[in-house]
């Protein structure tokens, strides 16, 4: 293989002659072309590399949920797998146009290179039905084949809810698939083009909008307490029970101050109101205090404990007990409650205490529900206890409620589109815990003394962690999947601020400062942008797992990191790497000089320049010399910034 010389040139600006000490080098780096041309030839004698079976990729693409869901029910999802210049990971996507939306993202190239092969699986015969949710079914002993991505035929089809794209070997096959559907074929390219997402991503429009929708839900529940009062325990009734059983449907029992020793289930539209802490309903020590099994309930002003710890039994839900998540139900979702949501749409449970050695709140399968003004005590112990709010498969909206003790403070499973906001969680597990959960907003929450104040686990997407502050905590944010936003969180004081273990996220404007390790990367595939953040006195800037480069910059931006110096004479900022061995200790003695080397100065420009020296672990290209987040810093406690957000 033949080989070049690249030659880099520091001028040596000698004023006036005079000392050389500074400037005064001529660095020559020789750097053999192939060490550039080696990622772009792939495969023994240059040949193109082929397909590896899918489980050996990095897999990404739809969330972990819909793939396991999908094949639970016998779907076949295409597949794409990519073999990219720059990345030592073949990367799989389910999904066809999860690579296309992925294929067009700012920056795709910069981080992985362009693609040396492209696969996707596709089909030989128009035998495979599509599924009325877009999935593809294929039948006993069908099997599709991976073969080049450009030679394929699309089939590109509507249903019910989404656009199926089905690959096929030749176009008379994907046209007579298509034409059963009132499809059409579609290129290669047109497919690509088809998901262009520099001209659809809105994600810093989804914090407002989804919280209007969970206005609106509050909205629609929140005349349930202004039901006319039919029954009056003590008066009308001798207990909550009986009373509850008496009153007509859509009205209100009222509960006066006193203690209760007794169980309720609510099988009506109905609504049951207390005095505040005065009126304290008590279950014994054996079940769920409070079970609703209808729509339009509410629960206001009542002090709940007495809860039970045996196991929920779930052998009479409906059929999402067999799923494939059923194990992770049985799991999670056990516990008695102090109310439990068990067959209702359109419930309240508002300005309620609750102690409890179990779950406080537990819905299944329940909609346009609202958690408001809720204070759950969970058992004081560590990690016993259950969950301040379970909910599955039950987009609940939990708002200005506080969760102390227990194992989490909210958890969710399978419930897409919860709403978590300006809630306090402290000395639990997890402040809140998201499983197979898309689409949800967690903002403006509190959480102190957690293993972990925010954690999204599986591969979900669309999710929104905005304007949280978590400190004190062994973990601050940990989050997975893909496509969500991450931004203005302060992170202060934790073991590891934010860990980054998604694919094709934003976060910005975050604060994270204090800990012991600002941010850590545990993602492979590079796809994350990460700018506009402070990150500074943090024991460590921050850790990576093995993966490719990780640029977290843009052409125009960075982040703040409070250990970059600046070098030149007009002030300009060398690119950041905070894994760097000079880099990372540059309050060190001695490590400005060296920072300000002629070596290292060259380093940086052969990194920019040639990509088998780039740094592995992250650099930020254009970091910041000013802080960028004033409003938050002075939140995290740095009185001296000034309450202006002009930069972020």
């Amino acid at each position: 293989m033949a080989s070049s010389a690249i030659i880099v040139w520091l001028s040596p600006a000698v004023p006036g002659g005079g000392d050389v000490r500074s400037r005064t080098l001529v660095v020559a780096g020789v750097v053999l072309l192939g060490l550039y041309l080696v990622p772009f030839v792939v495969g023994p004698g240059g040949t193109t590399p082929e397909p590896v079976r899918f489980g050996e990729t990095i897999q990404t693409g739809l969330s972990s949920e819909t793939v396991r869901t999908a094949q639970a029910n016998g779907h076949t999802i295409p597949k794409v797998q990519v073999f990219y210049a720059q990345s030592e990971f073949v990367v799989g996507y389910y999904g066809v146009q999860s690579f296309a939306r992925s294929a067009t993202r700012d920056g795709r190239a910069r981080r992985f290179g362009p693609p040396v092969a492209i696969y996707v699986t596709a089909f030989t015969d128009a035998i495979p039905r599509v599924s009325p949710d877009g999935f593809v079914n294929a039948s006993v002993g069908t099997r599709p084949a991976w073969v080049r991505a450009d030679t394929a035929h699309y089939a590109v089809v509507p249903t019910a809810t989404r656009t199926a794209i089905v690959p096929f070997t030749d176009t008379e096959t994907a046209r007579s698939f298509a034409d059963r559907y009132d499809g059409r074929v579609r290129s290669w390219q047109t497919v690509r083009d088809r998901f262009d997402e520099r001209r659809s991503d809105t994600r810093p429009e989804w914090p407002t909008r989804r919280g209007d929708r969970a206005n609106d839900t509050v909205a629609a529940v929140s005349p349930l307490v202004d039901r006319p009062v039919s029954t009056v325990v003590g008066e009308d009734a001798p207990t909550i029970q009986a009373a509850v059983r008496q009153a007509p449907p859509n009205t209100t029992v009222h509960v006066p101050p006193g203690t209760y020793e007794e169980r309720v289930r609510i099988s009506k539209p109905l609504s049951l109101s207390g005095a505040g802490s005065a009126s304290r309903l008590e279950g014994g020590g054996n079940g769920t205090v409070v079970t609703v099994a209808a729509s339009d309930v509410a629960i206001t002003d009542l002090h709940v404990s007495g809860v039970g710890t045996t196991r929920i039994n779930l052998s009479d839900d409906d059929d999402r007990t067999r799923d494939w998540d059923s194990k992770v139900e049985q799991t999670y979702g056990r516990g008695d409650a102090a109310v439990a949501v068990v067959g209702g749409d359109r419930t309240l449970v508002r300005s309620v205490t609750v102690e409890t050695p179990s779950n406080g709140l537990l819905y299944r399968n329940s909609s346009r529900a609202v958690v408001d003004d809720v204070t759950v005590r969970g058992d004081p112990e560590p990690n016993q206890g259950y969950m301040g709010v379970m909910a599955m498969g039950s987009p609940v909206v939990v708002e200005d409620s506080t969760f102390r003790g227990g194992l989490d403070g909210v958890y969710a499973h399978r419930a897409d589109g919860i709403v978590v906001r300006n809630s306090t969680m402290a000395q639990s597990r997890f402040g809140v815990h998201l499983m197979f959960t898309s689409d949800a907003l967690l903002a403006h929450n509190t959480a102190r003394q957690t293993q972990t104040g925010l954690v999204v686990m599986t591969r979900p997407t669309r999710n929104a962690l905005v304007g949280n502050d978590v400190r004190d905590s062994r973990h601050g944010i940990v989050t997975a999947g893909a496509r969500s936003y991450v931004a203005d969180n302060v992170l202060v004081d934790n073991g590891v601020g934010l860990t980054i273990g998604t694919r094709t996220t934003r976060y910005v404007s975050n604060v994270v400062a204090r800990n012991d390790v600002g941010i850590r990367a545990e993602n492979y595939v590079a796809s994350n942008r990460v700018v506009g953040n402070d990150f500074l006195d943090n024991d460590r800037p921050a850790e990576a797992t093995a993966g490719m480069a990780r640029v977290w910059s843009t052409p125009r931006r960075g982040n703040y990191w409070d250990e970059t110096v600046s070098v030149g004479s007009d002030g300009s900022m060398p690119p950041y790497a905070p894994l760097d061995p000079v880099d990372a200790t540059l309050r060190a003695p001695g490590r400005l000089a060296l920072s300000h080397s002629p070596i290292q100065v060259a380093r940086r420009v052969l990194g920019q320049l040639v990509p088998g020296m780039r740094t592995r672990g992250i650099v930020d290209r254009h970091p910041e010399p000013e802080p960028l987040n004033t409003a938050r810093l002075a939140q995290a406690g740095y009185t001296d910034a000034i309450q202006d957000d002009s930069h972020a």
